[in-house]
């Protein structure tokens, strides 16, 4: 019943397409000027599926080309020269030059813990990629640090400050590669797209841009499903002692002990028998999101996988993690960025959602409006995260890059 209705899903994405700076003060650390060549090269091409299911792929021909390549970028430290890995996404008529790329999308990635889980791995296919099928656009991801050249070291996923700069080095890079390879991407407009995870780096991306690049113009910044404010997600995991994803908060606490050097013990914070399989279980790489839900119990209460200390947010442990979490948050406490009210934003989320509350999707886009920028919004029941939510939301950013006209919950139409 569920592959049918993710076909129907599917199915129905490809009928609709059918039819037819301002800059503020930086919210946390110093991010430095590029004083690094990104040296971008190529490293290969590869022709794959753009989903998991075969079935699904060769029904609607939804098969991709992708450059895969390595520029110079910046580690944790936010010093030191490390070579990551980007891609570059695109439909067999746009990579064939049958037909001009109509824009360009800058698509981060959600949340991956295993080995060989970036959209540039051979094996590796992502959702979203789908959006390069049913549209002619071309798309570039970032792997970011912790991956591919880089996967013996911890992943610094949620440190939006690090991706953002890694991200913005990819993307200056994929433009040097499509230029070398004859692409006509001068002055294609912009989309800034990204659903959970990918969600908040998008964001952080836009707040980057508004900062420190002028030169760059998103037509429209489009996320769901996102943790945009990291201390009130935290709040509210231990105010409800859910969530249908226990794996999301240790993956950050690890990623940010790790990252920050914050000087607390994994007993501190962790139960057993998490506490003492960090580096199995997680730091390895060996295990999937779902098979460290499966490890740890997914069935657990927040409180029976963080210790007292990490439930009282008044601990110093609690507060440190408050700390990082405000820094790396792209509204809620303490920020101030000014959004470029000339992007347009979509801001979407179910109500459903057990992975993230649909609140802080709320507050993103509140935040937004409080400064003046022109923001969709789509906050109602489509189900759970991954099985609906990431459709629906896939299926309006489409939409919104094939310019159609589609009405809001509030009965709101606005035309990109």
């Amino acid at each position: 019943m569920i592959i049918k209705k993710y076909i129907a899903c599917l199915l129905a994405l490809a009928a609709m397409l059918s039819l037819a700076t301002s800059c503020s003060e930086n919210d946390g650390p110093y991010i430095p000027k590029r004083d690094y060549e990104l040296n971008p090269k190529l490293t290969k091409t590869l022709y794959k599926r753009a989903l998991y299911d075969e079935k699904v792929d060769d029904l609607l021909n939804l098969w991709v080309y992708q450059y895969v390549f390595e520029y110079t970028s910046v580690g944790p430290d936010m010093k030191t020269p490390v070579r990551l890995t980007g891609v570059i996404t695109m439909n067999p008529a746009v990579y064939n030059r049958e037909v001009e790329p109509k824009d360009l999308m800058l698509y981060n990635e959600f949340t991956t813990a295993k080995h060989g889980e970036r959209t540039s791995e051979d094996e590796f296919q992502d959702l979203a990629l789908y959006m390069n099928k049913l549209h002619n656009g071309i798309a570039i991801s970032a792997d970011l640090y912790g991956w591919t050249l880089t996967e013996d070291k911890p992943q610094a996923y949620c440190c939006t400050h690090i991706t953002a700069q890694e991200t913005m080095d990819c993307w200056d890079a994929a433009m040097e590669i499509l230029k070398d390879l004859d692409y006509n991407v001068e002055g294609l407009p912009i989309y800034n797209v990204g659903y959970s995870s990918g969600a908040l780096d998008a964001m952080a991306m836009q707040r980057y841009v508004d900062a420190y690049r002028p030169d760059i113009k998103f037509k429209a910044t489009m996320v769901g499903g996102g943790p945009y404010d990291l201390e009130a997600i935290y709040k509210n995991y231990l105010e409800t002692d859910t969530t249908g994803y226990i794996c999301a908060l240790p993956l950050m606490i690890v990623a940010y002990k790790e990252t920050f050097n914050m000087p607390f013990e994994y007993s501190d914070v962790f139960q057993e028998p998490l506490a003492s399989h960090i580096d199995d279980w997680i730091l390895s790489k060996n295990y999937g999101t779902w098979d460290i839900n499966g490890l740890i119990d997914s069935k657990k209460h927040i409180s029976e996988v963080l210790t007292p200390t990490a439930c009282d947010i008044n601990s110093p442990v609690a507060q440190m993690l408050i700390k990082k979490f405000r820094e790396n948050s792209v509204c809620g406490t303490g920020q101030t960025w000014q959004p470029n009210t000339d992007t347009k934003y979509f801001v979407y989320h179910s109500t459903a959602d057990s992975y993230i509350t649909h609140e802080v999707g709320i507050e993103m886009a509140d935040y937004l409006k409080s400064k003046g920028c022109n923001v969709v919004t789509d906050f109602k029941d489509d189900g759970d995260h991954v099985r609906n939510g990431i459709l629906y939301f896939t299926a309006e950013c489409l939409l919104i890059m094939a310019g159609q006209k589609f009405e809001i919950p509030e009965g709101t139409t606005i035309d990109y």
